[in-house]
């Protein structure tokens, strides 16, 4: 019975705990896109405008970054893209951008800063690992990371570097995350290179 009791109340506890969960997510949304989401498709029937974050449709079309995510992700970038001149700066924000130190005639790469913006360097971390399973090119690059002897965290955060330079391009441009123009952009890139 002691034990019944327990698990009685671990069992309100998650319930009480998923409630929440679904309300916060439901809110992220709403100030992502300017409205709840509703139906099948989870698309904002009657959206404001005015009370939506600039750019949040365009958060949420990139993989990985789902309601809370995404609005973690722009509550650290801020409303403002132009106050990040280029994605290297951006990038350097969110401390995922390697730092090269150098004395005399030797040179290493630190693998992260130690000032940046931790909050946004976790989320572009966590959404690195979620974009693994839903993006085919981001596997690709992880998956030549680990190749090229890196290990798992220095794959991801070689993943979410890239990850800021394509949201940094999009939030400028206006333009919503597109998987094969990406991959059109890279193969071109390759070709270039090559």
């Amino acid at each position: 019975r002691a034990k019944a009791a327990g698990i009685r109340l671990a069992a309100t506890q998650l319930l009480a705990l998923h409630h929440a969960r679904r309300g916060w997510e439901q809110r992220m949304a709403e100030l992502l896109l300017g409205g709840p989401r509703s139906g099948r498709d989870r698309t904002v029937s009657d959206p404001d405008p005015g009370k939506a974050l600039p750019g949040g449709d365009i958060y949420l079309s990139f993989p990985g970054l789902g309601d809370r995510l995404a609005a973690r992700v722009a509550g650290e970038i801020g409303e403002h893209i132009d106050q990040f001149p280029t994605p290297n700066a951006l990038q350097c924000y969110a401390g995922q951008a390697p730092v090269t130190r150098r004395s005399g005639k030797s040179a290493f790469v630190v693998s992260r800063r130690l000032a940046h913006n931790r909050h946004l360097g976790d989320a572009v971390h966590i959404w690195a690992f979620c974009s693994i399973t839903k993006s085919v090119w981001a596997r690709e690059y992880y998956d030549a990371k680990i190749a090229a002897k890196k290990g798992h965290h220095a794959a991801l955060r070689a993943l979410a570097n890239r990850w800021i330079e394509i949201l940094w391009h999009c939030l400028t441009n206006g333009t919503h995350y597109d998987e094969a123009t990406h991959l059109a952009n890279r193969q071109r890139a390759l070709k270039t290179a090559a």
